[in-house]
């Protein structure tokens, strides 16, 4: 599983699930409920998990993309923005 901070009360996480028998990679925002409780929001994303490299070329070219329109300065290798 990885995750990532939403804003100051949520978090989006990414998994490896099942559904009706077929792996899938399931996106949902997840907020804190009472201070230690995570809840799942009501919606989620699910792909196909043969669909991975599509949704990570996805993201990649999302990225260039962002960084091409400079709303996001690119990274270092320590994982730090120049």
């Amino acid at each position: 599983m990885a995750k990532f901070r939403r804003n100051s009360r949520g978090e989006v996480r990414v998994s490896i699930d099942a559904f009706r028998g077929c792996k899938i990679i399931d996106t949902r925002a997840y907020y804190r409920f009472d201070n230690d409780r995570w809840l799942a929001g009501k919606q989620d994303v699910g792909l196909a998990f043969e669909r991975y490299r599509v949704l990570a070329d996805a993201i990649l070219a999302l990225g260039e993309g962002l960084r091409h329109k400079a709303f996001c300065a690119p990274r270092r290798a320590n994982g730090r923005e120049q």
